[in-house]
């Protein structure tokens, strides 16, 4: 019996030394893990995200009809050009008179049919420059637009980054609880010989029991969670959980100053350049003129040609230049430039409102990512030391000084250390791609990823020659 319990003691140590040699091969996995991001997991999955994820692909078509507000605008400086065709027959019947003499008089019915066509062109000269302000208008609210968009891009690839981290924490959970439950059963088997021993009493039998379903409930649930989300994972980037989920070394250069970063913010953000779009939107649309005010110049040339079937036609050319001098809209002008005024005043503290915003969050984010850095370290110890009192409480129970709930809170208390450093990886590297959302760093470009093939500039350029 003894070289029985000698043997499940030493099955329990070895699961135990399991513990550490799987910590050490993490370890070692990470620091010996290629730098060169196209083979992480990580990013392909961002990648799939930039190409196949709903959000962002109804972003876009949104731009690509934002667009077409350039042309619409741009049809100001253009001639309006509009042709009318007409056809107009007429008819009359025949009919007998009769004179004073009782004579009679026949006539017989007539038929004349007459076509005409007219082109008119009527272009527009001058009216205060207000085309060219609403044309800049337009652009400006076009460009708010794209850093909206970008804005959007960086707050999905964050959320994502998230659940990744989530997934690879919520793996690493189950696969200590598996263990855990392993080295649970062995304790159930040699809580039983031993009480068949008169060793220990029932007391001791049943805690081990009890901490053995436990952690296949906590194994069952972390098991659902996990399953929960994978289906998140790939309904927001289109592929399936990888079955090695690896993570990146680095993704936030964490020698960065508060005030460079700030600097960084100010220029990069993309709220906050979407925020300065529309101040100078609002500022181009104070720039037009009142309307109640300012003459209207256009210049208009029709060509007019009428056929009939009697031989008769006739065309006519016509030039005119017409004035238009408003004198009372009901006070429409004024009130557009003061809703505009108001407008530009309110884009103003919007601006100011993002930019503050941000740097609150930068400030609070860049202090979570200390905390989360320094908790990873305190973990790591505080695993190491948890795994050597397990080694110690194991060999003080081979020789009897242990009871059997020791060898359970210690290997518990290893679990949770396990679990505690499994978090604090999830919170330093969420943090990492919080920062650099709100440094306008998480896209395509600082990650060195391969965006999608959506150019929005390339198709402005384009969309604008169009007429």
């Amino acid at each position: 019996m003894f070289y029985r319990m000698l043997i499940v003691c030493f099955s329990v140590s070895i699961l135990s030394s399991s513990y550490a040699l799987e910590e050490s091969n993490t370890k070692e996995t990470q620091q010996n893990k290629s730098t060169n991001k196209e083979h992480s997991h990580f990013f392909i999955a961002l990648e799939s995200a930039l190409k196949n994820n709903k959000d962002i692909l109804s972003a876009q078509k949104s731009l690509l009809a934002g667009h077409e507000e350039h042309v619409k605008q741009s049809a100001a400086f253009k001639p309006k050009i509009s042709a009318e065709a007409g056809y107009s027959p007429s008819f009359s019947d025949s009919w007998i008179s009769h004179d004073k003499a009782n004579k009679e008089t026949s006539q017989t019915g007539d038929h004349n049919s007459s076509s005409s066509y007219e082109v008119r062109v009527n272009q527009n000269i001058f009216n205060g420059l207000a085309d060219i302000a609403a044309l800049r208008e337009t652009d400006f609210n076009i460009r708010a637009q794209w850093s909206e968009y970008e804005a959007l891009k960086q707050r999905i690839l964050r959320e994502i980054s998230e659940l990744y981290f989530s997934l690879v924490a919520k793996k690493q959970e189950i696969t200590h609880l598996r263990s855990l439950l392993e080295s649970r059963k062995s304790i159930v088997v040699l809580a039983s010989q031993m009480h068949a021993t008169g060793s220990i009493k029932i007391l001791d039998v049943a805690q081990s029991q009890a901490d053995c379903a436990s952690t296949e409930g906590k194994l069952a649930t972390a098991e659902a969670e996990y399953e929960a989300l994978c289906a998140q994972f790939e309904e927001k980037t289109g592929i399936p959980v990888p079955e090695n989920l690896t993570i990146p070394q680095k993704l936030f250069d964490t020698t960065l100053t508060l005030e460079k970063a700030k600097n960084i913010l100010t220029k990069s953000n993309p709220e906050v350049i979407a925020a300065t779009d529309k101040l100078a939107a609002a500022k181009e649309a104070i720039k037009k003129p009142d309307t109640s005010t300012i003459p209207s110049v256009n210049i208009s040339y029709s060509i007019k040609q009428s056929v009939s079937n009697r031989k008769q036609n006739s065309r006519s050319h016509g030039v005119g230049l017409g004035i238009s001098i408003p004198i009372y809209d009901g006070g429409v002008g004024r009130a557009s430039k003061r809703q505009a005024i108001e407008t530009a005043n309110k884009a103003a503290i919007d601006k100011e409102k993002a930019l503050q915003q941000n740097l609150s969050a930068l400030v609070a984010t860049l202090a979570s990512l200390s905390a989360a850095q320094e908790n990873l370290i305190c973990s790591i110890k505080a695993l190491e030391a948890c795994d050597i009192a397990l080694h110690d409480t194991e060999e003080e129970f081979k020789a009897g000084v242990k009871i059997t709930k020791d060898v359970l809170d210690a290997q518990q208390k290893l679990f949770e250390a396990r679990f505690v450093k499994t978090q604090a990886e999830k919170n330093f590297f969420v943090s990492q791609c919080a920062a650099n959302a709100l440094l306008g760093r998480m896209n395509a470009k600082y990650l060195n990823i391969r965006d999608s093939d959506f150019n929005y500039k390339d198709h402005f350029a384009q969309t604008k020659k169009r007429f």
